[in-house]
């Protein structure tokens, strides 16, 4: 009978803390997603205008123009988009030019 009782007591536990255990977030990825939600790196880099032409483009949330042979700065945060917002010969309206992560920090690039 002592067998029986401690088996059944293990078992009325388990239960127990089966409930708690199924509902219960773990603890690696907690601090993950509320990083990402609530900080953006801010990235830093050039884009220089090859094209010859003049090209609008959609940097974030803002509007500006590249003229063509020269570089302008971004500072954007990470996860945005450069999205071309004119016609060019090689390029669409709404193709996106640039996808900003931490790897384009410090870099050139050129638009041709």
């Amino acid at each position: 009978m002592k067998r029986n009782f401690v088996v059944g007591t293990m078992v009325v536990a388990a239960a127990m803390l089966a409930g708690q255990a199924v509902y219960a977030q773990p603890l690696a990825f907690a601090p993950t997603g509320t990083r990402a939600m609530f900080k953006s790196k801010m990235v830093n880099f050039k884009i220089t205008n090859g094209t010859g032409e003049p090209l609008t483009v959609k940097a974030g949330k803002s509007t500006m123009v590249l003229e063509p042979g020269k570089t302008t700065d971004f500072s954007l945060a990470s996860g945005d988009e450069v999205v071309a917002k004119s016609r060019t010969k090689h390029y669409d309206e709404g193709q996106v030019l640039a996808h900003v992560n931490e790897d384009l920090e410090g870099h050139n690039i050129t638009i041709e």
